[in-house]
């Protein structure tokens, strides 16, 4: 059983993004799995999995759009820092024994969509342009 699907609205027309996009549902509902599978050996593994996947896929994304010369690089790394720090926080709850589990898949389940149509669609049409094009 799925929490999240991916549609081809979230598609943002640069294949590899859109790959780790795909990948971050992916992680998201084997996070939802562990959570409902009771294990906190599972929750926790899924849990590391998710958040170095999210570290690697902000890299990736925030050199993209350095090459691209993208002018809104700086409010959008802060948007992915923001993000980053508030799942590190579910971390460390985790980590002291709190069930942060449902609480996270919320916040998860609302963040990617969100952040996929608004900021990322945002940039797609310059990288194209500045980075594929050429």
């Amino acid at each position: 059983m799925a929490l999240l699907h991916w549609t081809s609205d979230l598609e943002v027309g640069i294949e590899e993004i859109d790959k780790q996009h795909q990948q971050l549902v992916n992680y998201i509902n084997h996070l939802y799995e562990a959570h409902h599978s009771g294990s906190r050996e599972e929750m926790g593994k899924a849990l590391d999995e998710l958040i170095q996947y999210t570290i690697d896929h902000f890299a990736y994304e925030e050199e993209m759009l350095r090459q691209s010369g993208y002018p809104l690089l700086a409010p959008h790394a802060r948007v992915h820092q923001h993000f980053v720090d508030k799942v590190g926080t579910f971390k460390n709850r985790f980590n002291n024994g709190d069930d942060i589990g449902q609480e996270l898949l919320d916040l998860m389940e609302g963040w990617l969509f969100m952040h996929i149509r608004r900021n990322d669609h945002g940039y797609a049409e310059h990288v194209k342009k500045s980075i594929l094009d050429s």
